[in-house]
């Protein structure tokens, strides 16, 4: 029926108030199948009300087809209807051609009402009558995929994908299966191939963390900064993207980005932390210690975190930024015995050995079993002079190591004491 091509361009070129007109009246004296076709329209436009009208009759004619089922089904959810849609899918019969679509929706109706485990059920049931169909393979492998049980998605989808199932997202839903399942390189070559095809957010910085943790930093630099032009506002780009910055050794930029984040997200303390790390490595202290006390306002329980960055300064003997890191916990009362040591051996490698046996002695009192704070206060109190207090330490350890020889050179020259 021409006239009703004739609505729809009415409605597409803006004139929708003469287009729907035009529907209501070919509606009146339409035969069956124009209905059907009215009907559709009127909901893919969002005209519920009157598609469910259409349908209902076209329903007391044809009671039990499928296609007029499954129809009224997507009505009802439309309308937040959600038991009457089940009413209506449960009608369907097995043997009609609907009932596999049936089945697709049912599942994605009791997955959205926290039923699983039908909703699984139903997805199963209807993979199982055709396993090689691509449709529902993807509608299964899509279901595991979002429960997390990424094993199990990924043959499904491969499925879809091997079968050409036409499907805008699949290619990269598998990808994203490849790569939460810890397959990051083989994920690599399908993010590529989808997002040739389709972008979106989401995609977009699935793959730059994908790059990132296949140690394919460029590329994730190129994926995440295209995110970011996008949209600025999606704020966990800018972690993943600092710390590939980091990795390529361009420490300005990684900074730069997240200190760019910190505008966007305020309340993120891990956010300050990072910044706090890459402003002491770029050998910003000042800055480094506003970051972590921004940090620690907003979560004053992040003693762990700074701990870790502790050991790190440790390791790459930036003692000076130990002691400015450590400032912003000045004033806690909480016992914090790994703080207690950094400082120790931070004062004494800057050389304010009154302060350094301060925390060493605070330290001492709760690492009574650590072999390597043991030995490392035992040398310090050898050289403040305090032979005697060493030597008792030292000869444990020996007791404990007697194979230790280096000790037993030590305890061999202190005795006279």
């Amino acid at each position: 029926m021409n006239e009703i091509q004739d609505a729809i361009r009415l409605v597409e070129h803006g004139d929708v108030e003469k287009g729907m007109s035009l529907l209501d009246k070919i509606k009146q004296t339409a035969q069956d199948p124009e209905k059907f076709e009215i009907a559709e329209i009127y909901l893919n436009w969002g005209h519920t009300s009157e598609a469910m009208k259409l349908f209902n009759e076209l329903l007391e004619k044809y009671p039990g087809d499928g296609e007029l089922l499954v129809s009224m089904a997507e009505c009802c959810l439309d309308e937040g209807m959600d038991e009457k849609a089940i009413e209506y899918l449960d009608q369907v019969s097995e043997e009609d051609d609907e009932y596999l679509r049936a089945l697709i929706l049912q599942a994605d109706l009791y997955e959205s009402l926290g039923l699983t485990e039908v909703a699984e059920r139903k997805l199963t049931e209807a993979h199982q009558k055709d396993q090689k169909h691509p449709v529902l393979a993807y509608a299964l492998g899509d279901f595991y995929l979002r429960q997390g049980k990424f094993d199990s998605s990924l043959p499904l989808l491969k499925v879809a994908i091997d079968e050409k199932a036409e499907i805008e997202d699949v290619t990269l839903r598998y990808a994203e299966a490849l790569s939460r399942a810890g397959k990051f390189e083989e994920s690599l070559p399908y993010y590529r191939k989808g997002l040739d095809h389709h972008k979106d957010l989401y995609s977009l910085f699935g793959h730059g963390v994908t790059a990132f943790k296949a140690g394919e930093f460029k590329e994730a630099i190129a994926s995440l900064e295209e995110l970011k032009d996008m949209d600025p506002d999606y704020t966990t780009l800018y972690s993943v993207l600092s710390e590939s910055y980091e990795e390529e050794g361009a420490l300005t930029e990684a900074y730069d980005v997240i200190t760019e984040g910190l505008k966007r997200d305020e309340h993120n303390e891990n956010i300050y932390l990072q910044a706090a790390r890459l402003a002491y490595k770029l050998h910003n202290p000042d800055q480094g210690e506003q970051w972590v006390k921004q940090a620690l306002e907003l979560n004053p329980t992040l003693i762990e975190p700074l701990l870790r960055l502790g050991d790190q300064y440790i390791r790459e003997e930036r003692f000076e930024d130990i002691l400015s890191l450590y400032k912003s916990l000045a004033e806690t009362k909480e016992e914090i015995p790994l703080m207690y040591w950094h400082l120790a051996t931070a004062n004494k490698e800057t050389e304010d050995y009154s302060e350094a046996a301060k925390w060493y002695e605070k330290a001492s009192l709760l690492f009574t079993e650590d072999p390597v704070f043991l030995e490392e206060y035992a040398y310090f109190l050898i050289e403040e002079g305090e032979q005697k207090k060493a030597k008792i330490i030292l000869q444990n350890l020996l007791s404990e190591n007697p194979e230790r020889d280096d000790i037993e050179d030590v305890l061999n020259r202190l005795e006279d004491f």
